[in-house]
């Protein structure tokens, strides 16, 4: 990584005599507080256990008519890490890596047509099942091919995502783990200022090469079709989303659904409250009774962005899972001296047997700061279904884009 980043520092200077230079710069700490934590199979309740997470980038693009190279080094610390060595007359072993480095070419053959090949993030529509979780310290980053065209009648994406290589042990690229899809949206503005629609269509495939023995078997995949609408007409918003999921594992086929529906009225004619939403969001479950897996797996999916801040349902990695039924509601506030609130209530059942798993009320406090700052504090109760007293954690974050 020393001598990448030794490599750029070298050859800058020579792709500038030919290149303009667009620069970014981001600085994000997060402390965070959570009040259970586990030590050695042990619990401890009530106890504040507190650390800070910090994340530096710098992105450049490099521009030269239509092709441009992009290169985002990131830096991704907990404070007071042992592998960091703080304190101490030794190296730090936490090494900053490119976050997303490719090239990009814009309207190839005067089509309206762009390449983009390299490492980078892809957040597709709502980022339920494609999003590039800002949220977590590191954030999510694919390798691989994306093409796009932009028109009038819309914009459709086409990639190839290459999650693992398998060249180096077999000699066939159906043991590769890859991404192959498609994604196509399109805004229609019928009613002028009283409304429009946004109408999103999709399908991938996830290829699933596994392990026996120590040796991948013949691949197994998941496959991904859906669609999602968002729609306004005078006050009230729509956004909804559905998906089905079918394809092959070891032990079975695969049969899952996504489905999400939220109502949002805009309330910006009157003092402090902005909107109101309420949601309902299903993930299908898998019935071990079967000899199908109908659990739905979105493992690029975000997860803090739907269901929660306090981490207790947003891991769907794979078809073997109980599932989610969500109902919540959302509302944002502002004027309240100068800060915005966004209060979200949860409630989480199973989508097996139903059975109640949990209540949350997360609280947001945010608010801009000058030289493009932001500052938010997050509050979060989590009411376990058989358990008295609420889990609680909390955050406070700031971060800065210059």
């Amino acid at each position: 990584m020393k001598k990448a980043i030794f490599s750029l520092i070298i050859i800058c200077p020579y792709l500038l005599s030919a290149s303009e230079l667009e620069w970014q710069a981001e600085f994000r700490y997060r402390m965070m507080q959570d009040r259970t934590s586990s030590v050695a199979n042990t619990e401890t309740y009530n106890e504040p256990s507190t650390y800070s997470l910090l994340r530096s980038r710098i992105f450049f693009k490099l521009i030269n008519g239509p092709v441009s190279m992009n290169l985002q080094l990131q830096d991704s610390r907990i404070l007071g890490y042992s592998s960091n060595n703080p304190g101490l007359t030794k190296e730090d072993e936490t090494i900053p890596s490119f976050h997303q480095v490719y090239l990009h070419v814009n309207n190839i053959l005067k089509r309206n047509w762009s390449v983009q090949l390299g490492r980078f993030e892809l957040a597709l529509g709502q980022q339920r099942l494609i999003a590039k979780s800002n949220w977590n310290n590191i954030g999510r980053s694919f390798e691989g091919f994306l093409t796009y065209r932009k028109t009038p009648k819309g914009t459709l994406r086409l990639f190839h995502l290459i999650n693992n290589e398998g060249y180096e042990i077999f000699d066939s690229d159906r043991y590769d783990q890859t991404i192959d899809g498609f994604y196509f949206d399109r805004s229609m503005n019928l009613l002028n200022k009283l409304g429009g629609s946004t109408v999103e269509i999709y399908g991938f495939r996830t290829g699933l090469a596994e392990e026996k023995e120590k040796n991948r078997v013949q691949n197994y995949y998941r496959n991904t079709y859906g669609s999602r609408l968002y729609t306004k007409f005078l006050i009230f918003t729509l956004e909804a989303e559905g998906a089905l999921q079918f394809g092959s594992l070891a032990n079975g086929n695969v049969d899952g659904l996504l489905t999400a529906v939220n109502i949002g009225i805009n309330l910006d004619f009157i003092p402090i409250v902005n909107a109101v939403t309420f949601g309902n969001e299903y993930i299908s479950g898998d019935d071990q009774a079967t000899k199908v897996y109908e659990g739905f797996a979105k493992p690029f999916g975000a997860g803090h962005k739907w269901h929660g801040y306090y981490d207790a349902h947003k891991n769907f990695g794979d078809n073997i899972h109980l599932g989610l039924k969500e109902w919540n509601v959302k509302a944002k506030l502002s004027g309240l001296l100068g800060f915005n609130l966004n209060l979200h209530y949860h409630n989480f059942s199973d989508a097996v047997y139903n059975e109640k798993l949990g209540d949350e009320l997360d609280l947001i406090f945010s608010r801009k700061l000058p030289w493009e700052g932001n500052w938010s504090l997050g509050y979060a109760l989590y009411w376990e279904y058989g358990n008295e007293e609420p889990f609680d954690f909390t955050y406070l974050m700031i971060s800065f884009i210059l």
